[in-house]
């Protein structure tokens, strides 16, 4: 045994290992006019970031992390 005196569960170590997983985010669903918008800004520059990205967000009643 090479780790004895320290019992660790499978489990343990999938949630809390080295290799633990992210829990995944949740997809935002956009509406249409959220889409169009959000399409047109990608068409002007492929990395909105920055005041443009808060902006953007602000208008279409998103976060900041929901602007792809």
């Amino acid at each position: 045994r090479p780790f004895a005196g320290s019992e660790v569960s499978q489990e343990s170590l999938l949630l809390h290992g080295p290799f633990a997983r992210k829990p995944k985010r949740i997809r935002t669903a956009f509406s249409p006019s959220q889409l169009l918008r959000l399409e047109r800004a990608f068409e002007k520059n492929h990395y909105v970031v920055g005041a443009e990205r808060k902006q953007l967000a602000s208008s279409l009643s998103l976060s900041e992390t929901q602007v792809p």
